[in-house]
């Protein structure tokens, strides 16, 4: 017993390194795929000034934002290039046309001068504008109008939509289960892009029928087990309904038989390698179960032989504009500051606090035992909400795992958890890099300012 018990537990961490090493997109590719998205928004603006000036109109591009994969950190390394980026861009409800047939029209007119650098002219899908390049990737344009806080997204027709509620859910559905709602949604969808010629439903319906399935009594298992756990469940849920609602409206998604053939395809595809999955943990054979996940995954990751890492590192960076929008017309005063905190023993029950400035260089060496502690100088009288960012870059970070980049609430001084009335946020010394810190104030359910912090730390 004593013997499958660690071997479990090395099964456990491989996994848990092929998760890490082989599934997560690469930070490059998705710093590459945000690059391309802020392009190709400045070249739809730049192409509603052309066609304003053209026509006399005053189009205007209200507000854009990251959706999906890449805004809920649910992106993976697919067997074959293929990668997208989805893209919310929202227009005032009394700046646009009212059909949204003309809508996407409008949108594809817009974008009509940048056509030469796309693999085809843009294409007017059911639910977005698609751009397509000739180096597999594309970004899908969903439009949404707006009037107040009331989002309507176009399709077919208008319909009641808050582009961020999805991404919102999920992270708030994630931190529940600690993280394995996401890792278990990216290994599903690396099983569904393992080969090119499934067809199998997206990473939305994969997420939330994932979702359905991770409760109290299988959270806390192993992160393999857990894998097996959730697949027998997916194939049994999907067997007994083929219905998925989106979980804020409840409207469903399985709209035709299209999106229902894709959902059974999931269910066929993981039946193929259910059976010799179980019987290996049933067997208890650690070699049988790496034979299993190298079959399922269409890897050798999981031969006897241990990989060497290759240094891939989980970009879970998320963006304010992606949580509440933005109300930047406000003038005030919003700065964020950072102190030293400096004492003579761990416990920092007596220190002393040195003032510095954006930019500092400090010293891995010298500095590594004290705090930082970031807070702002403003006018803005409360009640408000600040929320903060921490970005770590550099080799030790990436090592590491530990770029960071999540949206957090603020901490006190020694604790180790977020604290929603805190207006400070503490943070130790710990990587080599040009780091930074964020804040931002929400208002009224909007973030009305927002302010960086850089740090630079040598060795």
């Amino acid at each position: 017993m004593l013997k499958w018990g660690v071997e479990m537990k090395q099964m456990n961490k491989k996994i848990n390194n092929f998760y890490s090493e082989e599934v997560i997109l690469s930070h490059e590719k998705i710093s590459d795929l945000r690059k391309k998205k802020d392009l190709n928004i400045d070249r739809l603006k730049e192409g509603i000034s052309v066609y304003n000036e053209k026509h006399g109109k005053e189009y205007e591009l209200y507000e854009s934002l990251e959706q999906g994969s890449i805004a809920m950190s649910t992106a993976v390394e697919p067997e074959y290039d293929d990668f997208d980026i989805d893209v919310g861009i929202i227009f005032k409800s009394d700046n646009i046309p009212s059909q949204t047939e003309e809508v996407k029209d409008l949108i594809i007119e817009f974008l009509s001068p940048y056509n030469y650098l796309f693999k085809r002219n843009p294409i007017k899908k059911e639910n977005c504008i698609r751009i397509e390049y000739q180096d597999d990737y594309h970004i899908d344009f969903a439009i949404y109008r707006v009037s107040g806080d009331y989002y309507e997204h176009c399709g077919n027709e208008w319909t009641e939509r808050n582009p961020r509620s999805i991404t919102n859910w999920f992270i708030e559905r994630n931190k529940e289960y600690d993280n394995n709602l996401r890792k278990i949604t990216r290994l599903i969808k690396y099983f569904a892009k393992s080969r090119k010629e499934w067809d199998i439903c997206g990473g939305l319906i994969i997420s939330i029928i994932i979702e359905e399935q991770i409760d109290e009594t299988n959270k806390n298992l192993d992160l393999d087990e857990l894998m097996l756990d959730i697949i027998k469940k997916l194939i049994s849920r999907i067997d007994t309904n083929k219905s998925v609602l989106n979980p804020i409206n409840f409207q469903e998604i399985i709209i035709d038989d299209n999106h229902k053939q894709k959902l059974i395809n999931l269910k066929e595809k993981l039946e193929l390698f259910v059976n010799d999955l179980n019987s290996a943990y049933n067997d208890s054979n650690i070699e049988n179960i790496c034979v299993a996940w190298n079959k399922f995954f269409k890897t050798d990751y999981f031969d006897v032989d241990e990989k060497a890492s290759k240094n891939k590192c989980e970009d879970n960076e998320m963006f304010i504009e992606n949580i509440y929008s933005l109300e930047n017309k406000i003038p005030f005063k919003f700065i964020v500051t950072c102190q030293r905190y400096i004492s003579k023993d761990e416990s920092f029950a007596r220190y002393t606090c040195v003032n510095c400035n954006n930019n500092e260089e400090f010293s891995l060496t010298k500095n590594r035992n004290e705090k930082l502690c970031f807070s702002i100088d403003t006018n803005v009288s409360k009640p408000y909400i600040l929320l903060w960012k921490v970005k770590n870059n550099g080799a030790n970070a990436i090592n590491k795992n530990m770029l960071r980049g999540e949206i957090t609430f603020g901490n006190e001084l020694n604790a180790f958890f977020d604290n929603i009335n805190s207006d400070r946020r503490f943070e130790g010394i710990d990587f080599t890099g040009n780091h930074y810190v964020e804040c931002y104030m929400v208002k009224n359910d909007k973030c009305i300012a927002r302010g960086r912090f850089n740090v630079n730390i040598r060795d």
